[in-house]
């Protein structure tokens, strides 16, 4: 009897194991499938163009105006009490910014100055709500157009790729966040270009003073 009991126990103990083996294999298929999807919605967003406008020298800068509440005020965002700007579902904030307005408008002389110019820092968010890629480019609007670039860790590029959920949120409910840095080159006229599957938005802001 005490035979049959243990051999009942093990088997089910190799059922459970086997369950579990099975689970984590489906479940790093749905994530590589997922990761294919992802990589497929990049690559398109890449090859969207993009669609900045003019400004002729001399011309006023047309700055996007910023809002307080676009974002949540919550402690995992830097800069969350600031300004920010963006029609969603990603938004991001000028943190070297004073705040005083809702212009999109900031001084350089403060920020430092790295890779042959200013590297501002830049908060970007997605609500909660949004999974997928994220797509950020950026130039000068007048002159010469001169690119941004951004990093978002060691890596320096034209090309800011995030991808929502961040991978640091641990909650469902919490939107994503990335802090990173925008290289900019000089005084000037900027154009943001924020891309994800659905959505092309636009932001304008003004550098001012420098070197």
């Amino acid at each position: 009897m005490k035979r049959l009991y243990w051999t009942f126990v093990a088997m089910m103990v190799a059922f459970v194991c086997a369950l579990v083996i099975f689970g984590s294999r489906v479940g790093r298929g749905n994530d590589a499938a997922y990761s294919m999807h992802d990589s497929v919605a990049l690559g398109q967003l890449k090859r969207r163009p993009l669609n900045l406008p003019t400004v002729s020298s001399g011309e006023r800068c047309p700055v996007s105006h910023g809002s307080h509440d676009s974002v949540p005020r919550v402690d995992y965002i830097f800069c969350s009490g600031c300004f920010w700007y963006g029609k969603g579902p990603v938004f991001m904030a000028l943190a070297w910014s004073d705040q005083s307005t809702d212009e999109a408008r900031f001084r350089l002389d403060k920020i430092p100055y790295d890779e042959n110019a200013y590297r501002a820092k830049t908060p970007w968010v997605s609500k909660a709500e949004y999974a997928g890629p994220i797509l950020i480019r950026g130039q000068l609007l007048n002159g010469s157009r001169e690119k941004l670039r951004f990093s978002g860790g060691e890596k320096l590029s034209d090309g800011l790729e995030l991808q929502a959920p961040a991978r640091e949120r641990d909650d469902a409910s919490r939107w994503s966040f990335w802090p990173t840095s925008m290289f900019v080159p000089s005084a000037g006229c900027y154009g943001v270009q924020i891309d994800t599957p659905d959505t092309t938005d636009v932001i304008i802001f003004e550098a001012i003073g420098g070197r």
